[in-house]
């Protein structure tokens, strides 16, 4: 009797152990699926031309963003003005839509940086017969002056912002919908609605109020029509 007590105890907690180990493998694969396991993250700046390009091709599971207000390159002078340009490269391959946050700052020489001013004012881009242009604003809805190609669209920001003192940070967040979900951006760099404009009925798409230079059929499919070429 006491034999078949300890089968039956051994077959009902192997059953529990069983039934535990499923639920497991349940709940990882559906973390996995919506959360696309542990966040990819790059700091070194010596890696940040290949790393903007890896994350810009489908291979690797891209970005929705052709990062055009951030430099191509990080020219010399940027090593050289009193210290080391800070990088930071945060990516989730969540369900649906990556998970995103970009953050370069760089002080540059006076030559560097007015290059890189004329080029932030002179972003634009042309498709179906539109002409849209980076976006400049210098109300006191940031604490520095920023040239914007996206504004709370598709629950996302990218733009470059002017610090003064040759000093430029650019900044992308994409589904990073709450100012602590930020890990390296500081708060004093994001707009003070940032989290009322990520809300749902503000962050979407086809929200009003929002501009995403990006924005046309293709970005659905695939980045083919936004990436920005960074071997040139």
């Amino acid at each position: 009797m006491k034999k078949k007590s300890k089968i039956v105890i051994g077959i009902i907690g192997g059953l529990i152990v069983g039934s535990i180990t499923v639920i497991a493998v349940i709940f990882i694969f559906i973390m996995m699926l919506f959360f696309g396991g542990p966040p990819k993250v790059t700091k070194d700046v010596a890696k940040y031309e290949e790393t903007m390009q890896k994350y810009m091709t489908l291979e690797h599971g891209s970005v929705k963003t052709g990062f055009f207000t951030f430099p191509k390159t990080v020219p010399a002078s940027a090593f050289e003005q009193g210290g080391q340009p800070e990088f930071y490269f945060w990516y989730q391959d969540t369900w649906d839509e990556p998970t995103c946050e970009t953050y370069l700052r760089c002080a540059y020489s006076e030559a560097d940086y007015n290059s890189e001013i004329s080029r932030l004012k002179n972003i634009s881009k042309d498709y179906e017969g539109q002409h849209h242009e980076v976006i400049y604003d210098d109300s006191d809805r940031f604490s520095h002056p920023v040239y914007m190609v996206i504004d709370h669209s598709d629950m996302s920001y990218e733009y470059a912002m002017d610090l003064g003192d040759n000093t430029i940070a650019y900044i992308y967040t994409a589904f990073k919908t709450n100012r602590s979900d930020l890990k390296k951006i500081p708060k004093e760099y994001l707009p003070k609605d940032y989290e009322e404009s990520l809300k749902i009925e503000n962050g979407t798409a086809f929200a009003d109020g929002n501009y995403n230079i990006y924005e046309f059929p293709c970005d659905i499919l695939g980045v083919e029509a936004v990436t920005y070429d960074f071997s040139k």
